[in-house]
């Protein structure tokens, strides 16, 4: 199977700056660089897969150093101007800065692909695992989601003929120089030993392989080509004339279910601390609720939050907790797998009223451990669920747990229905037994098979995790039976699927399961 890699970009832009040219030119990158690309996931092996090593990353690179072909989407090139703080001739001096980028609607994908090579599965593998942990292409702001393709589009940008009369030029891996270390700089041992080695001198750990050279070394040896690439023209569609139309969901109208956070700190809490966060998140916003309330009308009292806030707070008009689990889910989760929480998500199926949609916008931090921490808190969108691309609102007939299930009652000894005394035999019996009746009852697709197994990346125990609710009087969590699960469904299911007892403070999430995706 051919390497093809597809590439969404969920703001709608892709930021980045040819080499060689100044960021106030207003040129962009486009399609992008091959060069940057396959960089870009040597950054990510060294930052997020240490367990990879050098010669396995080799063997994946080395064939995409080849020229590739791209399908690039409808686009437009666009630009913003912004007027920065330069303080050359007083503090109010500003100079002005261009921010140019290419403007693509959020859900069409790019394509990058090489129709000659072919992986073994393990490279193909490791390659898919290493686009999955790439986050950004270009500029930081340029954010991506990678993965690898089955499908093989059209292509529509391939190397240039000779008689292009525009070709576009496009830097390139050259694949008989990318992995040499001919002009990558090496140390002075006798300079090293006595400490008179600049810090900017020494390099990233990496290869040495001028695939890796970074860019402050470059620029200071004032190379006139960068070692181990050369420039290929490509024959590039041309941009859109008119705006280009975002693509809607039939479903499109309504109000908007879905809040995505990203979390910021200088550190952040440990998954273990999911409930906790999800707590202060409610209490958080009602708090900016009650504020908004009163500000327009002083009349409001505390309890009239329930009316004001119904998917917030998860109370009827009476106070009294709401059935049917159409509230809001607060949903801390970790994302990248380092075991620390960097995202949350609100989801509400009934949908945030204006005074929530108001109170989520305003929301910038938590308050963590006792308050003696403050995390910063970056809104990424408000939308529908289709709006988004993360893990836990993804599709997938296997879904492993992130934070432990937790049981919604106790064995039932008496009665018509009665539990069997084999299904409570165990409190891991047990909590498979009310999962199982849980999925049921939630009308999912056939379940083929409920797996005892530890959470997570970092394989915990749900005993670690905090399961007690500070603000609920006489809750219990901490004290029922608890583990983690991995479900394999007959047909695939849509995220978030979230169950079991606190649920609506991120207990019992479960998300894709990427490590094991056929559920073998």
């Amino acid at each position: 199977m051919p390497v093809i890699i597809k590439l969404t970009f969920p703001a709608g832009r892709y930021h980045a700056t040819p080499w060689g040219r100044h960021v106030n030119e207003g040129v962009v990158e486009w399609p992008p660089s091959p060069w940057r690309l396959l960089r870009a996931l040597i950054a990510v092996w060294r930052r997020t897969c240490p367990d990879f090593s050098e010669n396995q990353i080799r063997r994946i690179l080395e064939p995409l150093t080849q020229l590739p072909q791209f399908r690039l989407p409808p686009y437009r090139i666009a630009h913003t101007r912004h007027y920065m703080p330069w303080g050359k001739k007083g503090p109010a001096d500003r100079t002005l800065v261009f921010d140019t980028f290419v403007s693509v609607a959020r859900r069409d994908p790019l394509f990058v692909g090489w129709p000659n090579v072919e992986l073994a599965p393990d490279d193909r593998s490791m390659l898919a695992t290493l686009l999955a942990n790439l986050s950004s292409l270009g500029r930081a702001e340029g954010w991506v989601h990678a993965e690898l393709a089955t499908e093989q589009p059209a292509w529509n940008c391939t190397p240039a003929t000779e008689g292009d009369p525009n070709p576009t030029p496009v830097l390139c891996p050259d694949p008989a120089t990318a992995f040499e270390d001919k002009y990558y700089p090496s140390l002075d041992p006798k300079k090293l030993a006595k400490r008179k080695v600049k810090p900017s001198e020494f390099l990233f750990d990496c290869p040495r392989w001028h695939l890796c050279l970074d860019t402050e070394t470059i620029h200071a040896q004032k190379w006139s080509t960068v070692p181990g690439t050369k420039w290929v023209n490509y024959e590039r569609p041309q941009a859109n004339l008119s705006p280009i139309s975002p693509k809607r969901h039939p479903n499109s109208g309504g109000k908007r279910t879905i809040a995505r956070y990203l979390l910021d700190g200088p550190v952040l809490p440990l998954v273990t601390e999911t409930l906790p966060i999800a707590e202060q998140a409610r209490r958080a916003l009602l708090a900016s609720c009650k504020y908004l309330a009163r500000r327009n009308d002083p009349g409001p009292s505390d309890t009239d939050i329930w009316r004001l806030a119904p998917a917030l707070s998860g109370k009827d008009d009476e106070g009294r907790p709401r059935t049917g689990h159409q509230h809001a889910y607060f949903l801390p989760a970790d994302e990248d797998g380092d075991g620390r929480i960097d995202h949350l998500t609100i989801f509400a199926p009934m949908g945030f009223n204006d005074l929530e949609c108001h109170a989520i916008n305003r929301l910038r931090y938590l308050a963590f451990d006792e308050g003696e921490q403050q995390l910063q808190l970056l809104l990424i969108g408000l939308g529908k669920e289709w709006d988004f691309r993360a893990p836990l609102l993804d599709e997938s007939t296997v879904w492993v747990s992130a934070t432990p299930f937790v049981v919604t009652r106790y064995p039932k000894r008496r009665g018509v229905k009665r539990d069997r005394p084999e299904d409570y035999s165990s409190p891991k019996i047990f909590a498979c037994h009310v999962l199982t009746q849980e999925l049921k009852r939630r009308e999912l697709p056939e379940i083929l098979s409920v797996d005892e197994v530890l959470i997570g990346a970092h394989k915990l125990r749900s005993i670690q995790f905090k399961r007690f609710r500070s603000r609920k009087r006489n809750d219990d969590g901490g004290r029922r039976p608890a583990g983690g699960f991995r479900i394999t469904f007959a047909q695939p299911v849509r995220g978030p699927l979230c169950l079991g007892h606190s649920c609506h403070f991120g207990l019992g999430l479960f998300l894709p399961d990427r490590v094991n995706p056929s559920g073998r």
